[in-house]
C-alpha cells in the first residue's frame, strides 16, 4: 500500500464527509465516490451535455441531471422509479458509453429522434428481451456525430467523480447538489427532489 500523508488523509476524510452531509437523512444512493464533485456535474452537464428530458405541461420544474447506460440494468431500474415524478421534475436524460459495445449506438439512436423519451421506453420494454437488450440497431446508421455525444457525455460523467451508473445530481433548494441513483426508490427521490408524490 502507498504511504499517504496525514494532510491526504484528512483531505480524503474531509471530502467523503462534504459528499455525504448534504443528503437527507433517510435517503441515500448505496455508495457515493468521496472524488464525487455534485456542483461540477450539475454545471458541466447543463453547459455541455447532450440530453433530453420527459415533455410535460407543468412549468418552472425543478432540474436534475442523470447520467445512463442503454445496456445498464440499474438504470433501467433508476427509470422505473422516477418515471412517477417527471410531471414534477425535469430529468435530463444524458446517455453514456460506460458499459459495452452497444451503449454508444444506442444511445445515439435515442439522441436521434424527434422524441427521445419513446426510444429510450422502447429501450427498457425491450430491454430483457432474449438474447439481446434493448433496440436493435444498423451500426450503418448511425450518426458519429451522436455517438461522439455519448462520448462526450462520458467524460462529464467521469471528470466529475462519478464511478457507475446510473448516477445523477439535483440541485435542491438550499444550493446543496445531491446525487441520487437507482437504489432510492419513488419515494425517497421525490424527497430528495423536494416534490410531493
Amino acid at each position: 500500500m502507498a504511504d499517504i500523508s496525514r494532510r491526504g488523509v484528512l483531505a480524503l476524510a474531509a471530502a467523503a464527509a462534504s459528499s455525504t452531509m448534504t443528503l437527507p437523512a433517510m435517503a441515500a444512493p448505496a455508495k457515493v465516490p468521496p472524488i464525487w464533485e455534485g456542483q461540477k456535474m450539475y454545471e458541466t452537464f447543463a453547459k455541455s451535455g447532450h440530453g433530453f428530458s420527459y415533455p410535460s405541461k407543468a412549468t418552472g420544474r425543478p432540474k436534475a441531471y442523470v447520467a445512463f447506460d442503454t445496456q445498464c440494468p440499474d438504470c433501467m431500474r433508476l427509470l422505473e422509479r422516477i418515471r412517477p415524478l417527471h410531471d414534477k421534475v425535469e430529468v435530463i436524460y444524458c446517455p453514456i458509453a460506460f458499459m459495452n459495445i452497444h451503449s454508444d449506438a444506442q444511445g445515439a439512436m435515442i439522441l436521434a429522434s424527434d422524441k427521445p423519451w419513446e426510444v429510450l421506453d422502447a429501450q427498457h420494454e425491450h430491454f430483457r428481451d432474449e438474447g439481446f437488450r434493448g433496440l436493435r440497431y444498423d451500426i450503418t446508421k448511425i450518426s458519429e456525430k451522436l455517438r461522439n455525444y455519448c462520448w462526450d457525455n462520458s467524460k462529464l460523467h467521469r471528470r466529475s467523480g462519478c464511478r457507475a451508473v446510473p448516477y445523477g445530481v439535483f440541485k435542491n433548494s438550499k444550493g446543496e447538489y445531491v446525487p441520487f441513483d437507482e437504489n432510492l426508490t419513488t419515494v425517497e427521490l421525490a424527497k430528495i427532489f423536494e416534490v410531493k408524490l
